[in-house]
């Protein structure tokens, strides 16, 4: 290494020794000196890699964590309330502004190869899968506002790192999504309220093809140290809830992937279709125009409806399976004009029903319910009956198992295990259909609980049904940990 850049990867490095960094990390994870030490040692290998790569001097640092939603699964697209924190786990960005509007992206994962774009008004996508899409949405979904400024608009050269568990149901995508924003903002210069940027991240994050709600953003952007975060949605409303400090959150990860290929994302996006179509056909019985009750919760707002839920839910969603031509029928449209209002995704294409119909009675029940247990759930959290708080846990695993049906056989089985071995509540966690399950444990029975389950279901159970899955090459941190709620995204150091 010549001397020059041995001086400037020795400026770099001196950036992670200053007090006023040490406070930032004291804001993010309080005192936990282990979490401190991590992000430290991932830091000073991004910033290896960055001057090695890159010839750019004015760096800055970026972080946004992942989540776990601990109760209110699908609900936030439907306009109910959810109740999510942020992990110890994160996506990391070491960046630098450039004068060119281009974009120049390195990860210290060499599963991910480095990618450049161009930034024009219409950003074409990469390939499905790939995982450029996510910094393209987040760029895309701010550029109007960089142009509306007036400025000229800069890219960025960027180092990747992150530790959230992939393709689990932990909102690395979205961290992905929440980090590459901060850093494109700090590139020119602009500063957007986190809660009108986590409005506009939701809408930005349909570019790679899911049509979810705005509950990852949100959670990624405001999360609070020590709290869960009760989310409203139209408008976004946040308020934190302390959770209790005798009690920690195990993630437990039942290594079945959810992918967001384009076969997973065809299901996942007919959740939130069955719900628009359960939503239109009770708003069709009581008279109600279609564009004045465009999520669920819409409906909340007539009389009528709040008077005859359980009436409306028998005679109007029924059969439980319905065709696509039986709910064109009862909303007076042609198929077509059905497939037109329902079913067409953000990318103009049309989604496809399956062999096996669409189920809003189901989808309906769940959402309702689970907004409830929301509720619920809440009060639990603010009178410290963290019992109670688990009762409803385990209630909404049960209704995201039989009525949305997003569950898995392996993720019922963790959350069996679990509660066998401690757990006052367990359930799975994210879009489903894979990924990591939540689990409520006394601080005390923590190890106890971690040796268990990783008997119970990594020796035994997975290793006698799925013999194909090494998971002994592992880390220990990626098949389970303990967290509690950490501060949200921010840029960490400029």
């Amino acid at each position: 290494m010549n001397p020059e850049k041995r001086m400037k990867r020795q400026r770099l490095q001196e950036m992670l020794s200053t007090a006023s960094f040490a406070d930032k990390l004291s804001e993010i994870y309080g005192e936990d000196q282990g979490l401190k030490f991590e992000l430290s040692r991932r830091l000073k290998s991004q910033l290896d890699s960055f001057s090695r790569r890159f010839q750019a001097e004015n760096v800055y640092l970026v972080r946004a964590p992942g989540r776990v939603n601990l109760i209110g699964e699908h609900t936030d697209y439907n306009g109910y309330p959810v109740m999510p924190m942020a992990l110890n786990r994160d996506i990391l960005i070491v960046a630098a502004a450039t004068d060119e509007p281009v974009v120049r992206l390195g990860n210290t994962n060499p599963a991910f190869p480095d990618r450049e774009f161009s930034i024009e008004s219409e950003i074409l996508p990469f390939g499905m899968g790939n995982w450029g899409n996510y910094v393209k949405a987040a760029v895309q979904g701010l550029l109007s506002l960089v142009l509306q400024q007036g400025r000229k608009v800069k890219g960025f050269s960027a180092i990747y790192d992150g530790n959230i568990p992939g393709a689990a149901g932990l909102s690395s995508s979205s961290g992905m999504v929440v980090a590459s924003a901060l850093a494109f903002l700090r590139a020119n210069r602009m500063h957007i309220h986190k809660l009108e940027l986590a409005e506009i991240l939701a809408r930005a994050e349909h570019f790679v093809g899911t049509q979810g709600g705005g509950m990852d953003q949100a959670i990624s952007l405001l999360a609070e140290k020590d709290a869960v975060l009760k989310i409203d949605f139209f408008p976004l409303r946040v308020q934190a809830h302390p959770l209790h400090p005798d009690y920690r959150i195990v993630v437990c990860n039942s290594l079945i992937r959810a992918p967001k290929t384009e076969s997973a994302m065809q299901e996942y996006n007919r959740r939130p279709m069955e719900c628009r179509l359960a939503t239109a056909l009770i708003a069709d019985a009581i008279g109600v125009p279609l564009e004045q009750a465009k999520r669920m919760a819409d409906l909340e707002r007539f009389p009528e409806y709040k008077h005859r839920q359980k009436e409306l839910l028998a005679q109007v969603l029924s059969p439980p399976v319905m065709t696509l031509a039986q709910i064109s029928g009862k909303l007076h449209l042609s198929e077509a004009e059905c497939r037109e209002k329902f079913l067409k995704l953000k990318s103009g294409r049309y989604f496809s029903p399956s062999a096996d119909g669409f189920k809003p009675a189901r989808r309906f029940t769940h959402v309702i319910e689970e907004a409830q247990r929301v509720e619920l759930a809440t009060a639990a959290l603010s009178a410290g009956n963290m019992e109670r708080f688990g009762e409803l846990m385990n209630a909404s695993h049960q209704s995201c198992r039989d009525l949305y049906e997003i569950s898995t056989p392996e993720m019922d089985k963790l959350v069996e295990i679990a509660r066998e071995n401690g757990a006052i509540g367990a359930r799975l966690t994210g879009a489903g259909f894979g990924g990591c399950t939540v689990n409520l444990i006394a601080k005390e029975k923590i190890g106890s609980f971690v040796r268990g389950v990783r008997q119970d279901y990594y020796e035994t159970y997975l290793s006698q049904t799925h013999s194909q899955i090494n998971w002994r090459a592992l880390p220990a941190e990626s098949l389970l940990f303990p967290t509690s709620p950490v501060k949200g995204a921010d840029v960490i150091l400029e």
